[in-house]
């Protein structure tokens, strides 16, 4: 508790009141005292004060405790700290922990697939027989029906079997689709030989013969000497082909920057393949029998 501060009051504020004569017998003093204390006059400056002493006494006194208890009268030169409580800031709430459980996986195993052997199985080049007797190279025509003897419809082990016995075992077999001419609905094979090439509708063994195509080769291994009946070979001029055909149709055909010939008569395509150019001076890159499923 704050140390209490003294407080002084002036006497010399209080009026003095004269003392009784010493002369006056007692029983006059007696009636003094019984009578009131006579008003003091107006024009007293004394009297006027005289009332509000203890009034300003207890006032001082109140103003003083009050400043004791408020720390104002403090003999501390530091002011006192007030306490003051600071609200505190709502937090957001945490959004809530989204907890997801992966789905357990299915076991389901897929459906399975079919696959025939019959229609994926190629022979090995060398596991394809020989059947007959050779036929001379001069005598293997490139024709629009098949080549030299073998007709195109003929079977296709006694057609792959004749071209084995006249050229040997083809250096390369495998699956013939429509790059080769072959319908799309429709299982083809292939054999071939340098730059020749015979395509099989079904298998080897169960097939039909179907075409041809004989090409130049980019790095030639050996060279087969095949012609058309009239004549014509790989190597030969655009000039050469024109002039030997004159009597047929000959079309000449760009598609995706490659240009071919048609050779046609009256009763449709006969032969065709890749030419360097139109020109007289292109050279013929290709002869090939009419697709089995050209349109």
């Amino acid at each position: 508790m704050p140390a209490m501060a003294a407080v002084t009051v002036d006497s010399s504020a209080t009026a003095e009141i004269p003392a009784s004569p010493p002369s006056q017998p007692a029983e006059v003093l007696s009636a003094a005292r019984a009578d009131p204390e006579p008003e003091p006059a107006p024009d007293d400056p004394t009297a006027t004060f005289r009332w509000l002493i203890p009034a300003l006494i207890a006032a001082a006194a109140v103003v003083v405790i009050a400043l004791l208890a408020f720390g104002v009268l403090d003999g501390s030169s530091e002011p006192v700290a007030q306490e003051t409580t600071i609200p505190e800031t709502p937090t957001s709430a945490a959004p809530a922990t989204t907890t997801t459980t992966p789905a357990a996986p299915t076991t389901a195993a897929p459906a399975p697939t079919t696959t025939s052997t019959t229609t994926t199985t190629i022979p090995d080049p060398a596991a394809l027989p020989s059947i007959g007797e050779a036929i001379a190279a001069s005598e293997l025509k490139l024709r629009a029906g098949g080549i030299g003897p073998i007709d195109v419809g003929a079977p296709a082990d006694e057609a792959i079997g004749r071209l084995v016995a006249s050229l040997g075992q083809p250096d390369e077999t495998g699956a013939a689709g429509a790059e080769l001419g072959v319908c799309p609905d429709e299982v083809g094979r292939f054999a071939r030989w340098a730059g020749f090439t015979a395509i099989v509708s079904g298998r080897f063994d169960d097939g039909v013969f179907v075409g041809y195509r004989f090409a130049e080769q980019a790095i030639p291994t050996y060279h087969l000497d095949l012609a058309t009946p009239s004549g014509i070979r790989l190597g030969d001029t655009v000039a050469d082909l024109n002039t030997t055909y004159a009597a047929y149709q000959i079309d000449y055909v760009t598609t995706d920057g490659t240009t071919v010939f048609r050779l046609s008569d009256a009763d449709g395509l006969l032969l065709w393949g890749p030419v360097s150019s139109t020109e007289d001076s292109g050279r013929i890159e290709g002869i090939f029998s009419p697709d089995s499923c050209a349109s």
